[in-house]
């Protein structure tokens, strides 16, 4: 048996919503719509370890703002766009799925990358 190295994280995986996309369809309308149930790829976020979504807003507080930015700046880049942040929008356009266990099967060494 193979043993693989964990890492000192917990994953978030966030799955926009179709108000989300309604928002950037909204924003877009000469491009091609985009529904939810088309989307496959999402993002995911790195937290400290063992983080337990028990109590999502309390563990999630200090993530979900800048989760937030990031997805609507994926979208689009003119903050001027952006709808007010609230918890309560953050989860009608996003489902969050968490993962305490991350497991790297490839040989490869982890490195980071610092964006402008």
């Amino acid at each position: 048996m193979l043993n693989h190295p964990t890492i000192n994280r917990s994953l978030l995986l966030i799955v926009p919503k179709q108000p989300f996309y309604d928002w950037s369809n909204a924003l877009f309308p000469d491009l091609r719509q985009t529904r939810a149930t088309n989307v496959r790829d999402h993002n995911s976020y790195l937290l400290e370890d063992e983080l337990f979504l028990d109590d999502p807003r309390k563990e999630l507080k200090k993530y979900w703002q800048p989760i937030f930015i990031n997805e609507l700046f994926g979208q689009c880049t003119d903050e001027s766009t952006y709808p007010e942040l609230s918890w309560k929008l953050f989860t009608k356009w996003f489902d969050f799925y968490k993962s305490s266990i991350i497991t790297d099967l490839t040989d490869e060494p982890l490195y980071t990358q610092e964006y402008e």
